[in-house]
């Protein structure tokens, strides 16, 4: 709304101020007619009156002013609107008709009053990118990705010579482009041109189980079992199994109930793996009764059984059971080599597990390429005064570099007692240690209770079902001491608690520490569950292996490629990491990676330096089949190969349709919302005609209409004033 009078703005002040005195004036005048029980009451009858004449005279100002009506619309005939149709394969989906035909008949009923609109028609196919049609009748869902904001932009560039007044897309909302980022968001709104959504396909489907997510290791050892964790999208209660095969051969079993109140739930399978190689793994769910789409049911991983060994360093400052019952444990584990420093005098060390005469010859080691050379680092009842202070900086650098793996073990010279919470890996540490001069190590016995961030820990996993394994954990004889951790750091996570006579404590502690891990075990006394034990009970020996395997595991090697999923749909992005035996990163090398599919094709590729993260190298792969792909990243120097990084991935083109299905309204009103569109649901398509009559983008022109010789104004006037003389002619003496 505007105003047309060219009356200056201070004569309607003016005219305002002169009008209310005078009312006031005159009602000030008649204050004492009374004619009335109290003065209360009159007082009240003044007020009315000078209400509705202070009403009458901002409406006689206000139409003085001449509002008029400013309404900017499209002219006639100039300008074109876009229709964009989302033929990607998840489009295909629908009950008695697909989303596709929802979705040309939703256009249809927009476009049935071409006069009303009089715009120009542009009619766009998109998927993974957007193309010019002629008709949608021979449209068809084959589109094997849907990447909406790049299927806009393509719209928006073909049309930024013309006058576009809006892009009207129909789409279910879901993206497997993963495009809808704030930068990307924020590029087509520059556009200014309006984008309305209109939303097909049902959010809830009751007869769909899907297989969301899944996420196991990549790499383990030979006999280990890994937990794999699914996530099931399911709209309503029901009954369904999992089930795991490595390739053909079926591996594990096991029935999931789906339970009312939440949309996803999350199970745990373990997956025991002997044979070192790649495995093929397929995990799926059983399908629902009348369940249509079963492709989202499964999901595949490769995982690598890596033949190789691991090593281990244990410095121990002082004979006692569990450096021999925990070396007793890992004996038979041909996969770890545990090479253990035991002090038993100043200066004087016993050496066990090494695998020549000079290895550790002078103690703990005093170079960063021998400590490097270890995956793990276990430290017993040793005071940290005992080791230098490089000796202390290259344990930070082994976390913090390197990548490996500190487990801190509880003793009278450990932890808190052993001056660690004031040494210079104190911030490597999962929990603030108390003081030395405090005695925080008891030799009482406690018991140990499994928390809920345990539970899901494979390496605390003594039984493979949940509460067979909670029941294993509560069965174990005491532990023969606990000692004190202090405070828990933000990022720690407390897997095991000691239950003492001080009240609960962390036991097993961790967290992760810049590429490392660092656990504390505030106990020395785990060889309890072996002495008190029947003999052919394993579980002390389970305990510690499946321990030391994740810390391991855990600790990347110098060289390492890893294969991730990519920008587009059928890409894969490589990332190879090359560092000197000091873990120090190369960046003067150029790395070249050779890909393999499982048929023998080959191909390769160069990877670029990564920007930021020295010794890093990227690149994005495209691949052109389904499954097993193996990828070989080679560093040169000078033409001379200085490193090798393998890995290898299983790929399945085109799945991505098949999962996240479901409407999603979120994608499609935040590009509606960014652009300043709107977005319309299936029963809203009669505002469409409207939307684009009025948009702001185009070539469009103003319509002013007067609203103050309105009747309605006139007739406001008259009720006024009518009801003021009403009002006084029944009071009489105002």
């Amino acid at each position: 709304m505007i105003y047309a009078g060219d009356w200056p703005g201070w004569l309607f002040v003016l005219l305002i101020v002169i009008g209310v005195s005078g009312i006031g004036l005159m009602m000030y005048r008649r204050r004492a007619n009374t004619g009335s029980p109290t003065a209360t009451t009159h007082y009240g009858k003044l007020a009315v009156v000078a209400a509705l004449q202070v009403a009458m005279l901002m409406t006689i100002v206000w139409v003085l002013r001449q509002p008029t009506l400013s309404t900017e619309q499209l002219r006639a005939g100039e300008n074109s609107v876009a229709f964009a149709l989302d033929t990607s394969q998840s489009m295909s989906y629908g009950e008695s008709e697909s989303r596709l035909a929802s979705a040309v008949r939703a256009f249809a009923a927009a476009t049935a009053d071409d006069s009303a609109l009089n715009l120009g028609v542009q009619l766009y196919e998109m998927s993974d990118r957007a193309r010019r049609v002629e008709s949608f009748l021979s449209s068809e869902a084959l589109g094997t990705q849907t990447a909406l904001l790049a299927s806009v932009t393509d719209v928006l560039r073909e049309a930024r010579f013309s006058p576009l007044a809006a892009i009207v897309l129909a789409s279910d909302g879901a993206d497997t482009g993963g495009g809808l980022t704030p930068a990307a968001l924020g590029e087509v709104a520059a556009f200014g041109v309006p984008v309305h959504t209109i939303g097909v396909g049902r959010e809830l489907i009751p007869e769909d189980l899907e297989l969301v997510d899944l996420v196991l290791p990549e790499k383990t050892l030979p006999g280990s079992s890994i937990t794999a964790r699914l996530s099931i999208r399911h709209d309503a209660p029901a009954n369904t199994r999992i089930k795991v095969y490595n390739d053909d051969l079926l591996l594990e079993s096991q029935p999931l109930e789906l339970r009312p109140g939440s949309q996803v739930t999350t199970a745990w399978v373990n997956v025991r793996l002997e044979e070192a190689g790649h495995h093929h793994l397929r995990f799926s769910i059983d399908a629902l009764n009348g369940e249509r789409e079963l492709r989202n049911n499964s999901r595949s991983a490769l995982v690598e059984v890596a033949d190789d060994s691991y090593r281990v360093l244990y410095f121990e400052g002082e004979p006692r059971w569990e450096y021999k019952f925990m070396r007793r444990a890992l004996g038979d584990d041909e996969d770890l080599q545990l090479a253990s420093l035991l002090r038993v005098s100043p200066n004087k060390f016993y050496r066990q597990g090494i695998d020549s005469p000079d290895q550790l010859e002078d103690g703990f080691p005093t170079q960063r390429s021998e400590l490097f050379a270890y995956d793990a680092l276990i430290i017993g009842s040793v005071e940290a005064a005992s080791l230098s202070e490089s000796q202390i900086a290259m344990i930070h650098d082994f976390v913090s570099e390197r990548g490996g793996s500190l487990l801190m073990i509880a003793g009278p010279n450990g932890l808190g007692n052993g001056g660690w919470g004031q040494s210079g890996i104190a911030s490597v540490l999962p929990a603030r240690l108390p003081g030395s001069s405090t005695n925080s190590f008891f030799r009482k016995k406690a018991g140990v209770e499994l928390t809920p961030h345990g539970a899901d820990e494979q390496m605390l996993r003594l039984a493979d079902e949940s509460i067979a394994n909670g029941e294993k954990w509560a069965a174990l004889p005491e532990i023969a001491d606990y000692q004190l951790t202090g405070s828990l750091r933000p990022a720690a996570i407390v897997l095991l608690n000691a239950q003492t006579d001080k009240g609960d404590i962390p036991l097993l502690i961790g967290q992760q520490f810049g590429r490392g891990h660092a656990y504390i075990l505030a106990t020395g006394g785990t060889w309890r569950w072996q002495m008190s034990m029947p003999v052919e009970d394993q579980s002390h020996e389970t305990f510690w292996r499946q321990l030391l395997r994740t810390l391991v595991s855990q600790a990347p090697n110098n060289v390492s490629l890893t294969a991730g999923a990519g920008d587009a749909d059928s890409a894969v992005r490589l990332r190879a990491e090359f560092r000197d035996a000091a873990f120090a990163p190369l960046d003067d090398i150029a790395v070249t990676a050779i890909v393999t599919h499982q048929s023998g094709e080959t191909f390769s590729t160069a990877l670029a330096p990564a920007a930021d993260d020295r010794g890093v190298f990227l690149a994005e792969v495209p691949l052109a089949e389904s499954g097993t792909w193996y990828f070989e990243a080679i560093a040169e120097r000078n033409g001379e190969p200085v490193g090798v990084a393998r890995s290898s991935m299983h790929f399945e083109a085109g799945q991505e349709e098949y999962f996240g299905f479901r409407r999603d309204n979120r994608n499609l009103e935040r590009l509606s919302q960014a652009t300043g569109g709107q977005h319309l649901g299936p029963g809203d398509i009669d505002a469409l005609p409207e939307l684009l009559r009025y948009s702001s983008s185009g070539i469009t022109e103003t319509d002013y209409r007067p609203i103050w010789d309105a009747p309605a104004i006139f007739l406001l006037l008259l009720l006024l004033k009518g009801g003021e003389w009403l009002l006084r002619r029944r009071w009489s003496t105002i």
